[in-house]
């Protein structure tokens, strides 16, 4: 099998930078023969053209070669390195197909994906192109992104997903390449549940999403999510809606009871929880997140554990891109109800969990009745996180941490309200919530209702 002579690295010399410099560090480019590299034709045939270098004729995808060529550095090749022997001996004669303009096309086309983005991944091509090396680490990649339609909880690991930082410049566009690999899996396993295409192609839109982000950013197309946009060709996240569901386990520090006679909920801190079969011992959370100093008892025989650790629930995502507009968080919330328990009968989940750095209870306190987060904490029963901090609000809100927060931007409210809590010598902090099923009913604010138990 003949490979071009031309490298990943060509296809970045072609934009005009012989050295690419990203976040302080430089990659030095290399020239092909030619100086050039060409896009794959439709058929995807490699043209016969000398090597590059002798490693390349008789390397035989062996991955300390292929890691040599491509520049990888230590923790990068580790990152990459587990499942290579199966990925090398079925990697397909001509090159994998999915690195050809024709698969590239008609898959964003039936992800929904925009013909800016598929240009943008079509015109990546070109770094695979002549470069054995690197296709065979995007197949071996794609090996990974296969899903046989069983819920999964904890996937195998994927860390070449999170590599972003240890990578040469072909970084920036390897991963959107690779994860649409996995995009006609991910629509035949989206019809075998039947769910609806629209889904599909509102679930596939995080990609143009995140692409788009990291283009605002770095002025050039990339992707820096690859980890989180696993989820979704694995078929473990689903957007309906405003809000993004996602199949997790609860795994904090905390229990959900419900008294049998009245459906009251209360959490409680499992740390220093004690229970001797007649009652219940342990500190309560308060539904606007705070763990209470005092210890309660509560009656064995009254009140039912609803929620534990290890439990199936839902994860709630909130993606970018327009107001967490309150009327349709709660529409989203309904559609799962239906979603899931159409297309995912045998998925009994016991609650709704959220992590994010709008559930800071400071927030609700500080932004006015009608903020959309603020309501939307108010149908919440929020949970302390052990250890949390503000990185996540500063990257969501502002795009980066100020040194001093009064050049922060204050052109909205909650810009100013964050700015001013700050500079008052607050501190924010990502947190939790919860929302059991039973409990939906959107606008009603049913654990606000909730006096403490005694």
């Amino acid at each position: 099998m003949s490979f071009s002579g031309a490298t990943a690295g060509n296809w970045f010399a072609r934009q005009g930078r012989d050295v690419y410099k990203r976040r302080g560090r430089e990659t030095p480019m290399t020239q092909g023969p030619d100086n050039s590299a060409k896009m794959g034709t439709d058929s995807g045939a490699a043209q016969p053209r000398r090597c590059l270098s002798p490693i390349f004729a008789d390397f035989q995808g062996d991955f300390d070669n292929v890691a040599r060529a491509l520049g990888l550095s230590a923790a990068a090749a580790e990152g990459f390195a587990a499942g290579w022997q199966a990925s090398r001996t079925s990697f397909p004669p001509g090159g994998p197909a999915f690195l050809r303009p024709a698969f590239v096309a008609d898959t964003c086309a039936a992800l929904g994906l925009s013909d800016e983005i598929a240009a943008a991944i079509a015109a990546s091509l070109a770094m695979f192109d002549g470069s054995e090396p690197l296709q065979r680490l995007a197949w071996h990649c794609s090996q990974s992104l296969r899903a046989d339609g069983h819920i999964e909880f904890r996937p195998a690991a994927m860390p070449w997903t999170t590599l972003l930082d240890d990578l040469p410049a072909w970084g920036e566009m390897f991963y959107p390449a690779v994860l649409l690999s996995a995009g006609p899996r991910m629509i035949d396993l989206h019809r075998g549940r039947g769910i609806p295409a629209e889904i599909t192609r509102a679930t596939a839109g995080d990609v143009e999403l995140w692409m788009r982000h990291y283009r605002a950013r770095h002025d050039r197309w990339g992707l820096a999510h690859a980890k989180w946009l696993a989820n979704h060709f694995l078929g473990r996240i689903y957007r309906l809606g405003r809000l993004q569901f996602r199949f997790e386990r609860f795994e904090w520090a905390f229990r959900a009871l419900r008294r049998l006679g009245d459906g009251r909920v209360v959490v409680v801190a499992e740390d220093g929880m004690g229970a001797d079969g007649e009652a219940i011992r342990a500190k309560p959370v308060s539904p606007a997140g705070q763990v209470l100093p005092q210890r309660v008892e509560l009656p064995g025989d009254e009140w039912q554990t609803v929620l534990k650790r290890g439990d199936a629930v839902l994860g709630v995502h909130i993606p970018e891109g327009g107001p967490m507009d309150f009327d349709a968080c709660g529409r989203s919330f309904r559609r799962a109800m239906e979603f899931f328990a159409r297309h995912f009968p045998e998925f009994g989940f016991r609650a709704f969990q959220c992590e994010s750095w709008l559930l800071d209870d400071q927030l609700g306190q500080l932004l006015p009745p009608e903020s959309n987060i603020r309501r939307f904490q108010e149908e919440m029963y929020l949970l302390p996180l052990a250890g949390a901090d503000d990185s996540q609000m500063f990257d969501r809100v502002f795009g980066l941490r100020y040194d001093d927060i009064r050049q922060a931007p204050q052109d909205t409210l909650l810009r100013r309200t964050i700015v001013n809590h700050i500079l008052a010598a607050g501190q924010f902090r990502l947190a939790a919530c919860i929302l059991l099923p039973e409990d939906l009913n959107w606008g009603g604010k049913v654990y606000r209702t909730y006096t403490q138990p005694d």
